[in-house]
């Protein structure tokens, strides 16, 4: 008997992790002429393109892979053009990965068990290396296994691998593993490592020094064994190996850099020691490499370097070139190396080059970035430092090597990837508009690249040109002027009473004999036949027959007297024109371009108000119906059928009145892969027709704003398949666009929204951003060949391109300071966010004692200018190091007008941690800002000089005026408002303070039992959560009465918790450091005792348990998401959705948990995921619920992102699927959809 959960959640990824595990560049598709980017993510791999003519870096591919990848590293075949991935990651298997173009996919060509699951310090796979000709690799854990395997070519031409071949030593830690270049001869590779059996073993451990070595691991492969070749000692600091081209493209070896130094390494060869240059005002400062890149060119190479810093240094070789590419890979002699600043720009953790003279840098936090090679830093007056000056590394090491920082030189910004990763607290905002989505605001980021930004479930777009008109217009359209044109020639823009008409060629201009009327208000325009076009108004019809491009007749049609045109649809042989007396004129184009009026006119029961006829498929004559909708709020379905022609095969009857009807094809799949061919290689991805199924849809728009979409069968006339969705009040208005070589709706209403085939599921509706168009056509000319489009607003023409349908969210930034701390999203009441700010070892350059506008007294400077300039140079270069001083201020930001509308920054080394707004009982009239706030805090012991909470009042205009400020015993690292007054956890101490005159006034102090650090408060009624940094979560009652913080209950789990909210008054939804969120119930009995008792005595007096509070709580839900939740809000991203819970992680994941409501979704979705688990190839063969399980066994959450695989297994699969479930395909599907359709878009 099944046992019915009293709570299940749906948990859905909106938005997956941003933070990289690697990025490769290579030839993955296998196109010599096209080079793509993997990126690597915890739980994805991605595939990227760059288009060399825009500098655009597009998304082409996005698989979740439903494991945690460790490592990835690319690899080719001998005689192959195509790169494959070798993964590795907690599945325990050592996964081969390749692209495949028919399925659009990555595809596993073989998994190789090694170890077992999860992640430890002994599963190989932190560190991958692969030989220079793709022959082995070696495979190394953080201690002690190391396996090497080699690659093979089985009879059939599959690639695999053989067993592997156990290099491992025990008490042996790993730093850095690289392969050389060796040409054909056996591969070798190098380690940083280190030996702790001394120290270990040792009674004397102070004694003993810890040495790192590097040794040299070769691979018989005649033997089939790995040796270890030779050792030496190496600095303490050695951290980072690069590994260097040989044979006739360069010396092989290897650069190992230490701090402050890197050398060129090879066995045989003499080893050349370089000093990293500093900049000025960081000499005093430890610097490292922390990554890097090497470039190969015709029998040539360049290495770019990074540091710590996010300097950038070349360094070139002089060495003796081999003549040929001969089995010994030694390459020539190296003379010596020099190393040159090259540029600056913000920390990364992979550099990738395109051979097209870009460069990527994906940054460890922030946004990422595209840059282009202007030179390659061979200026003659460029300051370099040779080898030949350090004969040894303590000469080099001792070299003041400095330089000053520059403006981009070598290379040119080009674009901004945009990224979450790290995001430190967000907030889910909803304007209350029609007009106006609900926004995600969050803060992101570290340093001097902090940024609060603002997230819309929203599709981009690029405007080319916009233009302004003299009065508002009413809609727009394009055509051609015969059928073999590749562009369109005309632009008419309609008006309430009048037509512009806009030439398009090298310039768009207006043309005043098109042969087209100007004096109508246009309601529909079509190319027809091979060179006619048709214009049709209320008073009648034009057909224009055009030879070449000028106009050669023209033919006329009007209606009845008195009679007006109300609708019209065409297609290329087709007119339908619908009659303000209820009937219907239907035309064929016959061979000559003639235009044949049908001897009788359909009459409707009702006036007609819509009308739409599907375009003619390829080797017909005719689309074999057409539909009109009625006042009656019904839709007719009529055909064409020469032998039936204007017989009424159907009529639906509607919720409302059709407003726009639409019929067109759409997609069944979505894809991304198919190159532009008119771009050769570089242009934007587009769909082969010739590849994808179609189906033939119905589009309507009512009057009440709803939105339905029907499968329409074109054999029968019979519709099917409904899907309906609520837009906005106002009555829509559909047109068709083509972009990214799909068919899309287009749908204008309070806002336009885009229908389309996405990859998360069947149908796509997405806004469209900001102005809302009111009317939108599709757009071809030379200079937009693809994706382009014409928007109207008011009076204005707005000419654009689309150029990604399934982004996930339009950001919007706003540079901060420091790293923030926390927030207050203050935007529903004035638009404002409030943000503190705090950064460690650096010397602030905003701090000027001088200034004055320095408030010594209250230790702040306050400024209401922001400089963006100055911005922009410490995004590039960051700010000074200075070890043991500090940064901190607070910044308001205006949301609306995206601008920093005051910064206080905080003097004596203050540093800010948790902001709140307080509206305090004893002075109700004002509102106001509390930051706590720690003087000289040393993060390695977590104390500090002094602690205080610093009060603010807002002022009407929102900005803040320092009121006083209260020292404090330790610091608090969760502040709220609750019941009137301030609340605070400081350590394991709960206070309550109300607002006095000169300081705040503590009114109860209450210490938590079982805590050691409060970090995060939330409040329901008199009722407390508090969660502890390691000890999960307690329930704390108020009374009032005796001014007491009572726990009642607390959880049987030690939870390392970092934020919480309230599903209800008894259940608490919770994230921890591990990437886990939790569901915790209060029984209702025990919910009930702790409100009952007015003084507490009771539940004061109540034994507690196992030194713990009385009761305990009930574990309702438990999941793993792969990342650390930083914020959890309660709301919809949608109008007239369900509330759901969305959450945002560190690593940039957002993610939203929705109940399930019904017992007959749960039993379907619980289903339907083990279904899907089963029959879903996993790239790394994880189990899904053991991954879901990883801390802890998987309780009653349904993943959705599983779930929504269903989409995407292949047709006999699903069918498989449907069968078991006893379901049609379209019926899981639709139920799929439904639930995604009360969370987003």
């Amino acid at each position: 008997m099944s046992v019915e959960p009293d709570l299940c959640l749906y948990n859905m990824t909106l938005q997956r992790s941003s933070s990289l595990v690697a990025s490769l560049i290579g030839n993955f598709e296998g196109n010599k002429s096209q080079q793509e980017v993997v990126r690597a993510t915890g739980s994805t791999i991605e595939l990227w393109k760059l288009n060399s003519s825009t500098g655009k870096f597009y998304r082409v591919l996005i698989h979740d892979v439903f494991s945690i990848v460790r490592n990835v590293a690319k690899f080719r075949n001998t005689g192959s053009h195509q790169d494959y991935l070798l993964i590795t990651s907690d599945s325990g298997n050592l996964t081969l990965v390749k692209y495949d173009k028919e399925k659009k996919d990555f595809v596993t060509l073989s998994n190789e068990p090694y170890y077992k699951t999860g992640s430890r310090r002994l599963s190989p796979g932190d560190y991958v290396a692969i030989d220079g000709k793709s022959r082995a690799c070696m495979v190394a854990s953080i201690e002690k296994t190391r396996f090497v395997y080699t690659f093979k070519r089985d009879s059939d031409g599959s690639l695999s691998m053989s067993s592997p071949i156990d290099a491992s030593k025990s008490k042996l830690l790993t730093f850095d593993v690289c392969a050389l270049d060796v040409g054909f001869e056996n591969p070798l590779f190098a380690a940083i490592e280190c030996n702790y059996g001394d120290y270990e073993n040792s009674k004397h451990k102070k004694d003993i020094q810890i040495k790192k070595t590097l040794s040299y691991y070769e691979l018989d492969l005649g033997l089939n064994h790995v040796v270890k070749k030779y050792t030496e000692t190496l600095d303490q600091d050695s951290n980072f190996m690069l590994s260097l081209p040989g044979g006739i493209d360069g010396p092989s070896g290897f650069l190992l850099c230490s701090e402050n130094l890197i050398q060129y390494k090879y066995l045989s060869k003499m080893t050349h020691c370089l000093p990293i240059p500093k900049r000025e005002d960081n000499k005093d400062a430890p610097t490292f490499i922390v990554s890097g890149i090497v470039h190969k060119m015709k029998r040539t190479f360049f290495v770019l370097l990074q540091s710590n810093f996010g300097d950038l240094y070349k360094i070139s070789f002089d060495f003796d070139p081999q003549d040929s590419d001969e089995t010994n890979g030694e390459g020539g002699a190296v003379n010596s190396i020099e190393i040159s600043y090259f540029d600056s720009m913000p920390v990364c953790n992979s550099l990738v080059i395109f051979k097209s003279g870009f460069l990527y840098g994906a940054c460890e936090n922030g946004d990422h970035y595209i840059y282009q090679f202007e030179k390659l830093g061979d200026d003659p007056d460029q300051i370099t430092w040779k080898s030949g000056e350090y004969p040894d590394d303590v000469a080099a090491i001792e070299e003041k090597a400095i330089f000053n920082v520059k403006p981009f030189d070598n290379i040119a910004f080009i674009e901004i990837s945009e990224n979450l990763n790290p995001v430190i607290a967000s907030n889910l905002y909803n304007p209350g508009t029609v007009e106006e989505l609900p926004t995600i605001n969050a803060i992101c980021g570290s340093g001097s690249r902090s940024s609060f930004k603002s997230l819309k479930s929203e599709l981009s777009y690029t405007e080319i040109v916009s233009s302004e008109l003299p009065s508002q217009l009413m809609n727009v359209f394009t055509t051609k002027f015969n059928r073999s044109d590749k562009y369109d020639k005309l632009i008419l823009l309609s008006f309430l009473e009048a037509t512009l008409i806009l030439s398009v060629g090298e310039t768009v201009e207006e043309v005043s004999d098109s042969g087209f009327l100007s004096d109508v208000s246009t309601l529909c325009l079509q190319q027809i036949g091979e060179s006619s076009t048709v214009q049709i108004h209320s008073n009648g019809m034009i057909q224009i027959v055009f030879d070449g491009e000028n106009s050669e007749k023209k033919i006329e049609w009007f209606p009845p007297a008195g009679i007006n045109i109300l609708a019209a649809a065409c297609n290329n042989s087709q007119v339908v024109i619908a009659l303000s007396n209820r009937e219907i004129v239907y035309f064929e184009v016959d061979e000559f371009d003639r235009l044949i009026e049908y001897e009788e006119r359909k009459e409707l029961s009702a006036q007609i108000c819509s009308i739409s006829v599907g375009e003619v498929s390829p080797g017909k004559q005719r689309f074999p119906y057409f539909i009109a909708g009625c006042r009656d709020s019904t839709i007719t379905i009529i055909s064409t059928d020469p032998e039936s022609t204007l017989d009424s095969i159907s009529v639906e009857t509607l919720s409302s009145i059709p407003s726009s009807l639409l019929i067109m094809d759409m997609v069944d799949k979505y894809y991304t892969t198919s190159l532009d061919e008119s771009n050769e290689g570089d242009g934007e991805d587009n769909l082969s027709d010739a590849a994808i199924n179609k189906s033939t849809y119905l589009h309507i728009g009512m009057e009440s704003g709803v939105y339905a979409r029907l499968k329409f069968d074109t054999r029968t006339g019979e519709l099917s398949e409904p899907t309906n969705k609520f837009i906005g009040p106002k009555a829509l208005k559909l047109s068709f666009v083509k972009l990214m070589g799909q068919n899309v709706v287009a749908i204008c209403s309070t806002k336009v929204f885009l229908g389309y085939t996405g990859s998360k599921s069947g149908l796509s509706l997405t806004p469209l951003a900001h102005p809302v168009f009111g009317g939108i056509c599709s757009f071809v000319s030379e200079d937009c060949p693809v994706n382009g489009i014409l928007g109207i607003h008011e009076n204005n023409l707005h000419i654009m391109t689309v150029d990604q349908l399934d982004n996930d969210f339009v950001i919007d930034s706003i540079g901060l300071r420091y790293t923030p701390r926390a927030m207050v999203d203050n935007s529903e009441d004035s638009g404002l966010v409030y943000i503190c700010e705090g950064e460690f070892n650096i010397q602030s350059p905003f701090i000027e004692i001088d200034d004055e506008e320095v408030d010594t007294k209250n230790g702040e400077i306050v400024t209401s200018e922001y400089d963006q300039e100055l911005h922009a140079y410490y995004q590039q270069f960051g700010y000074p190091y200075k070890s043991g001083f500090s940064g901190s201020c607070l910044q308001v930001i205006d949301v609306k007008s995206r601008e920093v509308v005051q910064t206080i920054e905080l003097l004596n080394d203050e540093v800010a941690f948790r902001i709140s707004k307080v509206v305090f009982e004893s002075n109700s009239d004002n509102s106001y800002i509390v930051v706590s706030t720690a003087v000289k805090l040393k993060m390695d012991s977590n104390t500090s000089d002094e602690t205080y909470l610093r009060v603010y009042k807002i002022e009407e205009s929102g900005s803040l005026s320092f009121v006083h400020k209260t020292k404090t015993g330790y610091l608090s690292l969760a502040v709220t408002e609750f019941q009137g007054h301030l609340l605070c956890g400081m350590k394991d101490v709960l206070t309550m303070y109300d607002l006095g005159i000169k300081q705040l006034l503590k009114k109860s102090v209450t210490k938590i039992d079982g805590f050691n650090e409060i970090v995060d408060i939330k409040s329901q009624g008199f009722r407390l959560s508090l969660s502890d940094n390691r000890n999960s979560v307690k329930f704390v009652v108020y009374k009032p009465l005796e001014k007491l913080f009572i726990p009642f209950i607390d959880d049987i789990v030690q939870r390392y918790t970092t934020s919480t909210v309230f599903l209800d008054y008894r259940t608490v939804l919770g994230g921890d450091r591990f990437g886990n969120l939790w569901v915790l119930r209060c029984p209702e009995d025990e919910s009930k005792l702790a409100d009952s008792d007015s003084h507490g005595m009771t539940l004061i007096n109540k034994e507690g348990f196992c030194n713990g509070s009385p009761y305990r709580f009930q574990n309702e839900c438990k999941f793993y998401i792969q990342d650390i939740p930083t914020s959890f809000s309660r709301g919809s991203l949608i109008a007239g959705g369900s509330e759901s819970v969305f959450y945002t992680g560190l690593q940039g994941t957002i993610g939203v948990v929705t109940p399930i409501t019904s017992k007959s979704d749960y039993h379907f979705f619980q289903t339907l995921q083990k279904l899907v688990a089963q029959n879903y190839d996993n790239l790394t063969e994880r189990d899904n619920l053991k991954y879901r399980s990883y801390y802890s066994p998987r309780r009653c959450v349904i993943d959705g992102d599983l779930v929504e695989k269903y989409l995407d297994l292949p047709f006999d699969k699903r069918d498989a699927i449907a069968v078991k479930m006893e379901l049609s395909p379209e019926q899981i599907n639709k139920r799929i959809l439904d639930m995604r359709s009360r969370i987003v878009y």
